[in-house]
């Protein structure tokens, strides 16, 4: 399923928007480009959606998924052991010749064991384990890891076991005020809708195709996204970008055409659609969204200004035309 980067983290304000965003040069995305040149629309109105097919059901399965998933709606323990296929919040510190290394240490960090994401025998170290408990893991860097210093390296990570969440969700009846919502139907009807445009999405990108993608625009959304990786990649392997690309025996063009062209399709469809149908957006909206995340988010260490710094200028727009074009959609789609 396409769906326009899941919202995790803010937008702030910004000099680069300007005091409305009603005209194309005032934007961030596509400002300079004529969309109708670089985008065959398909139907974009009138399109039929079934909510007893097989296929409607299946997007309203995932959006409840995505909801568990996103906002961690697991049965969570505090008791028992680790298993395969839990996530542990954990917190390590890695050591070599008894000294920690630079990006060996977190706290509160969530780990899918089985995921592969650490070095090898580090997730299998934490099956069994007691939660609550400390172990030590001795534990061996592979030689090609991508870091001189520890290519090979023989470290010993001690790790605290804080909880582990189980891969069983909580059925919606259970999460549902969780999530902010008054009433289990409220809840239910806001899934009905987000599957619905969901599923419309998707028809409105099968059916439409792009044609060429403005280097600009490509190089906003590729910039934003190695931000994002280099910072991830530094704070969890200390190693750099390039370091990161060659490990993965990949380029930087081929990121961008096998990562960023299948967003910046989705965007761009969603934008020659505003254009096509003159939808307004202000930047009030794009405040309001900004505010309502951070909200959401609740954490007084995470400001606006790191966040717009992180993910760029140009998220929180692309979210409100989001919004918009999506809602333009539903409300001329047949619904039955």
């Amino acid at each position: 399923m396409r769906k326009i980067l899941s919202i995790v983290l803010v937008l702030a304000l910004s000099a680069v928007f300007m005091a409305g965003c009603n005209s194309q040069k005032n934007r961030i995305l596509f400002n300079d480009v004529k969309l109708s040149k670089n985008v065959e629309l398909g139907d974009y109105k009138g399109i039929t959606v079934d909510k007893s097919s097989d296929e409607y059901k299946s997007y309203y399965e995932d959006t409840i998924t995505a909801d568990v998933q996103n906002n961690k709606l697991y049965v969570k323990k505090t008791e028992g052991a680790v298993a395969k296929g839990d996530t542990a919040n954990i917190d390590y510190v890695g050591k070599k010749d008894g000294v920690a290394f630079e990006g060996g240490t977190a706290k509160g960090y969530d780990l899918e064991i089985g995921s592969g994401s650490f070095i090898p025998g580090f997730e299998d170290g934490l099956i069994g384990v007691e939660i609550g408990k400390t172990v030590d893991l001795n534990l061996k860097f592979p030689d090609d890891y991508g870091n001189e210093e520890l290519n090979g390296a023989a470290v010993v990570f001690t790790v605290t076991v804080n909880y582990v969440t189980t891969t069983t969700p909580r059925e919606p009846s259970d999460y549902y005020k969780d999530l902010g919502y008054e009433s289990l139907k409220e809840y239910e009807d806001k899934v009905t809708k987000t599957a619905i445009e969901n599923y419309l999405l998707d028809v409105v990108c099968d059916n439409s195709k792009v044609k060429n993608y403005p280097k600009n625009d490509e190089k906003i959304l590729y910039e934003a996204q190695k931000k994002i990786i280099s910072a991830q990649l530094q704070s969890s392997y200390g190693i750099d970008y390039e370091t990161y690309l060659s490990s993965m025996g990949t380029t930087e063009e081929e990121i961008i055409e096998q990562q960023i062209h299948p967003v910046m399709e989705t965007y761009m469809i969603l934008y020659a659609i505003l254009d096509k149908e003159n939808i307004k957006f202000e930047q009030k909206e794009v405040t309001q969204k900004l505010n309502q995340t951070v909200k959401e988010i609740n954490n007084p260490q995470i400001t606006a200004e790191y966040l717009n710094e992180f993910y760029g200028e140009y998220y929180f727009e692309s979210l409100v035309v989001n919004d918009k074009v999506l809602d333009f959609i539903y409300k001329n789609a047949k619904i039955k």
